[in-house]
C-alpha cells in the first residue's frame, strides 16, 4: 500500500500551523467575519484540500479498497500533528494512517478544520465530509472507521449523533470509533480558564474587567470543552441539557495517558497528560447511555506520555492495529 498518500507525506509548513492555532483561538470570529484565514472542514492530502470527486479521489489513491479511516486533529492542529519519523526508517515519515493502509488495507483521509468553531458545528459538517465522500468513492465501503485525538473524538460524538438523525448512509458503516486523549468530562484548563473570566469580570474595576474581556475572547471551539459535548439546543430551552449520546453501532476505544510512569500518582491524577485527566470509568458499561460504553479491554493507558504524544507514538498505534485486528476476528 505504499502508494497512498497520507498527510504525513510531507512535512506541515509553518504557516498552516499559525493559521491552524489562530482558526482554534478564535476561529468563530473569523467565520463571522468571513476571514479568508478560516479553515473549512475539508479533507486534505499533501497540505491540499482533497475535491470530493471519483477522479480526484482516484488520483489520491489509485487503489482503492472497501476500508476506509478517517482522523480529525485537536485543538488548534491539522493534519500534519499525525505524522512522526518511522522507527523503522527514521528518514521517512509515517502515521497511523499510513501504517493501518500498510497492515490492514484501510484508506487513510486526514481532516482539517477549523477548531474554533462550535463541537455542534464542525459534528455537521464532518457529516456532510463523510456523505460526500461516501457518494463519490469510487468503490463500495464495507467498512469505516474514525479515529479522533482531543477535540477531533468530541467532533466525532456529535457526527455520529447529527448522521444517526438524518439516516445518513455512512453512520451504519462506522465499526470502530477511537479517542485518543479526548476530554469526554471536559477538559480542566478551559473550565480554569472559564472560571478565570468569571471572577475578573465579577470584580468592580475597569481594569479587570477589561483582562475578562480579553480572557472571553476564546473561541466557542474552546468554550465547549469546558464540559462533556451537549446536544445543541438552537431555542435555549430551560429544560436539562442532554449529553451526546455514543453511537451504539459502533465499538468505542479510549487512550489516554499520563506524564508519570504510576497513573496513581498525585501529578497523574492532577494533570493526567498535561491538558486531559485520566477519567474513573467503572468495571462495566451496560450500553451507549452510560457514560463510557466501553469496557477495561477498550481502554489502554499509557504512561510517561503527554497530550500530542498520543497522535504520534508507535505504542499507541500497536494498541489500535492490535484492536481492529481483534474486531476482525470477532466478525
Amino acid at each position: 500500500m505504499s502508494d497512498q498518500p497520507t498527510a504525513s507525506d510531507c512535512a506541515t509548513p509553518w504557516t498552516t500551523w499559525v493559521r491552524s492555532i489562530v482558526n482554534g483561538a478564535v476561529g468563530d470570529y473569523l467565520q463571522a467575519q468571513q476571514n479568508g484565514l478560516e479553515i473549512d472542514m475539508a479533507l486534505y492530502v499533501r497540505n491540499r484540500p482533497l475535491p470530493l470527486t471519483r477522479a480526484a479521489l482516484l488520483a489520491a489513491h489509485p487503489h482503492p479498497t472497501s476500508r476506509l479511516c478517517v482522523f480529525l486533529h485537536g485543538l488548534g492542529c491539522n493534519e500534519g500533528s499525525w505524522a512522526y519519523r518511522d522507527p523503522s526508517n527514521p528518514g521517512r515519515l509515517t502515521s497511523y494512517g499510513a501504517e493501518l493502509a500498510s497492515d490492514l488495507g484501510f484508506i487513510p483521509f486526514f481532516a482539517r478544520y477549523n477548531t474554533g468553531l462550535a463541537l455542534a458545528r464542525n459534528g455537521q459538517s464532518l457529516a456532510d465530509v463523510l456523505n460526500a465522500l461516501l457518494a463519490a468513492y469510487p468503490v463500495p465501503v464495507r467498512d469505516l472507521i474514525l479515529i479522533g485525538h482531543s477535540m477531533g473524538g468530541l467532533v466525532i460524538r456529535h457526527a455520529c449523533h447529527i448522521g444517526a438523525q438524518r439516516h445518513d448512509p455512512w453512520v451504519g458503516l462506522v465499526r470502530q470509533a477511537f479517542y485518543l486523549g479526548s476530554p469526554h468530562n471536559g477538559a480542566p484548563l478551559a473550565l480554569l480558564s472559564d472560571v478565570a473570566t468569571r471572577v475578573l469580570h465579577s470584580v468592580p474595576n475597569p481594569i479587570t474587567r477589561l483582562i475578562g474581556d480579553i480572557f472571553d475572547l476564546r473561541s466557542q471551539g474552546i468554550k465547549d470543552l469546558r464540559s462533556p459535548p451537549f446536544i445543541e439546543d438552537p431555542g435555549h430551552h430551560a429544560a436539562p441539557r442532554q449529553t451526546v449520546p455514543w453511537l451504539t453501532s459502533a465499538q468505542h476505544y479510549l487512550v489516554v495517558a499520563t506524564l508519570t510512569e504510576d497513573p496513581k500518582h498525585l501529578v497523574a491524577i492532577l494533570l493526567g497528560d498535561g491538558l486531559v485527566l485520566v477519567p474513573s470509568i467503572p468495571e462495566t458499561s451496560p450500553d451507549g447511555t452510560a457514560p463510557y460504553p466501553m469496557t477495561r479491554d477498550h481502554i489502554a493507558c499509557f504512561s510517561r506520555m503527554d497530550h500530542l504524544q498520543l497522535t504520534r507514538d508507535p505504542a499507541v498505534y500497536a494498541q489500535i492495529r492490535a484492536w481492529c485486528a481483534g474486531y476482525e476476528r470477532k466478525v
